[in-house]
């Protein structure tokens, strides 16, 4: 798969921001079942990983990219 670096940092930064609003909301008192919502955010932490990986692949060769730390912070 081909993909920007803009849009890489931009996807690896929408996906680390839906993470942290999935755990406050595992949190909040307003669901009913959280096995539902404790398996999405273990797929998307599981995506995440991934693409930790892949990004750092990219980064190595593209010095001009943010590390990744910077991206997820």
């Amino acid at each position: 798969m081909e993909i920007s670096e803009q849009y890489l940092m931009l996807l690896t930064s929408a996906l680390n921001d839906a993470i942290k609003y999935n755990e406050k909301f595992l949190q909040s008192e307003t669901i009913r079942d959280v096995s539902d919502y404790e398996e999405h955010l273990l797929c998307l932490e599981n995506c995440q990983a991934w693409l930790e990986e892949e990004y750092k692949k990219i980064a190595n060769d593209n010095p001009q990219m943010l590390p990744y730390e910077k991206v997820v912070r």
